[in-house]
């Protein structure tokens, strides 16, 4: 049997915290947070026709100018710890609008977090929206 890594809890409670910690830092536009918590190589994947995917820049003007959450939550959140990498994998669901675009539903989302001088930075985001049905 594989142990886990060494302060794996630790890391698994910090990871827990960061992501709510992040999406709260979406919510208020906090660009300082966001700055410094996203790897340059960061890249979203939505599939969303014609935005398929954005760049750390993109996803940045968009978050900061015409993405508003009134309220989110994650219903699971798994994180898997590998020491200075890590996934996290949850269901969270938001009242969101993006532009004139609603944007509230559920959704499924992978997060790879990248440990970097001592801090996690998100490297990689997909999010996959869940059908009516399959929302909390």
């Amino acid at each position: 049997m594989v142990g886990r890594p060494e302060g794996a809890t630790e890391r698994a409670d910090e990871l827990r915290g960061l992501e709510q910690r992040f999406m709260t830092a979406v919510a208020k536009r906090d660009v300082d947070f966001l700055e410094d918590h996203l790897g340059e190589e960061f890249k979203l994947i939505t599939g969303r026709p014609g935005h398929e995917t954005r760049d750390r820049a993109e996803w940045l003007e968009v978050t900061t100018a015409a993405y508003e959450i009134r309220s989110f939550r994650f219903d699971e959140l798994e994180v898997l710890d590998y020491g200075d990498v890590a996934v996290v994998r949850s269901r969270y669901s938001q009242e969101a609008r993006m532009g004139d675009a609603d944007r509230s539903q559920s959704y499924l989302m992978t997060d790879v977090w990248h440990r970097r001088e001592g801090v996690f930075r998100l490297v990689a985001r997909h999010v996959s929206p869940l059908p009516p049905s399959a929302r909390s």
